[in-house]
């Protein structure tokens, strides 16, 4: 995450004070800038720089200082950002919004004026935070988030001593956060830098990623938390309002809620007793608490409503003019079910991109896999570009990192960075290089790195990127608010399986499940969470065998939640007879004989899952299914399969199911395999990335013959072949353009 932003923003305030005091650049009489639009080019949401599509690398940092900027310029990077704030940075003391209508922007202003003079070519877009001053807090302490207890202060991550929290929900906070951000914008209009702002990233909450604040416990350490927002005023008439538009009468609310007395005037967040307490190990029973469940499908509404807000004022002071985004839809890599909304925030027409981190969970070198901790085939469907946020740590950041995927030399930074591309170009995201303290490619040989990988990413954008997969692993959000708190299921459920998936040999799309009927036809579907599955959905799933669909596979409890928990739903649902057991423990498949011989390249006694203590079980029972494993330590069906629809239909009691495995159903589904390593592939219709875990010779099988071209090394590889031999060391990343030398050159920008 932000590791020690908040010492950098206190320094950043001395140095933006002091730095460049009364420099200021002569103004250039041109007020009519780049134009900035994120659309469709050659069939993938594209940036486009005045109407020529553009990869979107960016330049990002909390540190910023001239000569980096000016360095990045050089290397062809334009886009730049840099933290700023409208009002309020929490634990800076010194506001932006000084009083009710006067505003400093002098900070901003320098740091804004040494961008432009480092890169007359910069196209700047600010990450801006969106909070609230002291004396606004003091003023409206009815509009502040308030705790569990009831308190409206507590020591959080950036400021130790603690710090009042605005309201998401306050509309007042959000009217007057609002007049902050235009005065912010038309202060920028009016500046000699001004046409050079195409667009804003908006941040607010914990590390800027609005989640709300004591949720970072649940990103770093996942620990049970000790403190629960928001139970405030605002937040509670907002929560009643969304009741009111889902259930429209008190009789419906009371049925949903098993509540004789709760009426739409009065009911209540879920307390903090309520969500630490589930009613069938992990899972919340809504006959039970369906009040937890609707608190945290509104606490996620609420801030994908909040951004919405937002980009539509930005969009409004602009004409239109300046694209917008922010941190959100990280469905498939954080225990927060903050981001469940994703599917409505997809749907906002003033919303241009949406980003995250990359993934922390596999960052190293060699045993791991650069990926998204979002469903970007659902971001793409809805016209939105997925912005990645590179933070790898180099080898010059400074303190020795151990953690997130650090490299100790040059080599490994550059691995580890070729990686990072082959993610975005195969995935058809831009990206930005965040030097968060500042200094972290401060060498010419890094620079001389970054130059390339522009390059590649610059040529790239005119090849057709488009998807090829043909597996698709559907993630259910909404499903995600039955489960309880932290990652005991989440983690080997969702956040662990994008590893396996990784290095099946095929690629694979992450989607929604809410986009199933929208999305591309695929030969495989991994559901990895359809415990809640709604009418419109079911349609969907039943159209997959006349789309082509050959493989379908169910993990853990599909169709489980209905009006209350059990497993009546599954057959509907899938198929299959399954058996809903009220066990708990460590969750383990073993695959039998009969499995190992079914499946290609699976051997028997495969065993997988999670040392987790999970419940409750659920176990196949359908005698017309054939038995491929038991689950371990029970002779209990655990991973069964059916033809249905001349679709093979499997279902695995436990999570994470083997990259072996997963493999094995693709081969029986007729998926193009281009790989049988175990190697992390990256692959859309142009493009094959490999990272290795191991060296020696593996084999590419070419899904048509062509050329194949190393960009980073720049050496052709093959020619007019449909299989081709490598041989790599471990730990080593390649990036192939699946085409002649002289095409690649030929996309020269």
């Amino acid at each position: 995450m932000k590791n020690g932003k908040w010492c950098l923003i206190s320094a950043l305030c001395v140095f933006a004070a002091s730095y460049l005091m009364g420099t200021s650049i002569a103004q250039t009489g041109n007020n009519n800038g780049p134009v900035v639009t994120i659309a469709s080019f050659k069939g993938v949401p594209t940036v486009f720089v005045d109407g020529v599509p553009h990869s979107g690398m960016t330049y990002m940092t909390y540190n910023p200082q001239e000569r980096f900027f000016n360095d990045f310029g050089k290397a062809g990077v334009n886009f730049v950002s840099f933290f700023t704030t409208a009002n309020q940075i929490p634990g800076v003391p010194k506001p932006v919004w000084v009083s009710r209508d006067s505003f400093d922007f002098s900070e901003m202003d320098t740091i804004m004026n040494f961008i432009y003079r480092a890169n007359h070519d910069a196209l700047i877009f600010p990450r801006v935070y969106l909070f609230s001053p002291p004396w606004w807090n003091d003023e409206h302490p009815d509009e502040l988030m308030r705790y569990h207890d009831g308190t409206t202060v507590k020591p959080i991550r950036r400021n130790p001593g603690g710090t009042a929290l605005p309201s998401w929900a306050s509309e007042i906070w959000r009217e007057d956060t609002a007049y902050c951000l235009r005065r912010m914008i038309e202060h920028i209009k009016s500046q000699p830098y001004g046409h050079r702002v195409v667009g804003y990233h908006l941040a607010s909450g914990g590390t800027d990623e609005w989640y709300y604040y004591p949720n970072y416990e649940w990103f770093f350490s996942n620990k049970v938390m000790d403190n629960f927002l928001d139970y405030s005023i605002p937040q509670t008439k907002a929560f009643r309002k969304w009741l009111k538009e889902k259930y429209g009468t008190d009789a419906a609310l009371r049925a949903a809620w098993h509540n004789k007395t709760v009426t739409l005037e009065t009911a209540e967040i879920a307390s903090k007793r309520d969500k630490l307490n589930t009613d069938l190990h992990v899972f919340y029973d809504p006959a039970h608490s369906q009040n937890v469940i609707d608190t945290y499908e509104f606490e996620a509404f609420i801030v994908a409503d909040t951004i919405e807000y937002f980009c539509r004022v930005v969009k409004e002071a602009t004409d239109g003019q300046a694209f917008t985004g922010a941190f959100y839809g990280y469905v498939t890599g954080a225990v927060d079910k903050v981001y469940i909304a994703t599917h409505h925030l997809l749907q906002s027409p003033y919303i241009d991109f949406i980003t995250s981190p990359s993934a922390y969970q596999f960052r190293e070198a060699g045993s791991g896999y650069s990926t998204n901790r979002g469903c970007l085939t659902s971001v793409a469907l809805h016209g939105k570009l997925w912005w990645d946020e590179n933070d790898y740590r180099t080898y010059l950041t400074p303190g020795k990192s151990e953690i997130e995927g650090w490299s100790p030399d040059l080599h490994s930074t550059e691995m580890l960075q070729l990686r990072q591309l082959a993610n975005q170009i195969t995935n058809a995201s831009a990206g930005w290089w965040f030097d968060m303290g500042g200094g972290w490619f401060d060498s010419p040989e890094a620079m001389a790195m970054i130059k390339k990988l522009n390059d590649i990413a610059e040529r790239s954008v005119q090849c057709d990127r488009t998807s090829v997969s043909e597996i698709a692993v559907v993630v259910d959000e909404k499903s995600l608010a039955d489960i309880e708190l932290g990652g005991n299921l989440y983690r080997p459920l969702i956040m662990d399986q994008r590893l396996p998936v990784g290095r099946i040999g095929a690629p694979a799309d992450w989607i929604l499940l809410d986009d199933l009927a929208a999305a591309p036809s695929y030969k495989m579907y991994v559901f990895l969470n359809a415990f809640r599955v709604t009418e419109e959905q079911k349609r969907a799933i039943r159209q997959l065998p006349s789309r082509g669909a050959k493989a379908i596979v169910w993990v853990y409890a599909p169709g489980l939640v209905n009006s209350t928990l059990d497993a009546s739903g599954s057959i509907e649902l899938t198929g299959l007879n399954l058996k809903l057991l009220p066990d708990r423990g460590p969750l383990f498949v073993e695959v039998n004989d009969e499995g190992a011989a079914f499946l290609p390249g699976v051997r028997e006694k495969l065993m997988y899952g999670t040392p987790n203590r999970v419940g409750p079980f659920v176990i196949g029972d359908d005698s017309s299914a054939d038995v491929l494993g038991t689950m371990y330590g029970t002779d209990a069906p655990g991973l069964i399969m059916k033809t249905i629809d001349n679709v093979e239909v499997y279902f695995s009691s436990a999570p994470l199911l083997p990259e072996s495995l997963l493999r094995g159903i693709a081969v029986r589904a007729g998926v193009h395999l281009y790989s049988f390593n175990d190697d992390i592939l990256y692959v859309n219709a142009s493009f094959i990335g490999i990272h290795t875990p191991r060296s020696g010779k593996r084999t590419l099988r070419l899904p048509r013959k062509t050329d194949l071209y190393d960009v980073y090394n720049d050496r052709v590889v093959a020619e007019q072949a449909t299989t081709v031999t490598l041989d790599l060391p471990a730990r080593q990343t390649a990036l192939f353009f699946m085409g002649s030398e002289k095409e690649w050159r030929s996309l020269g920008h």
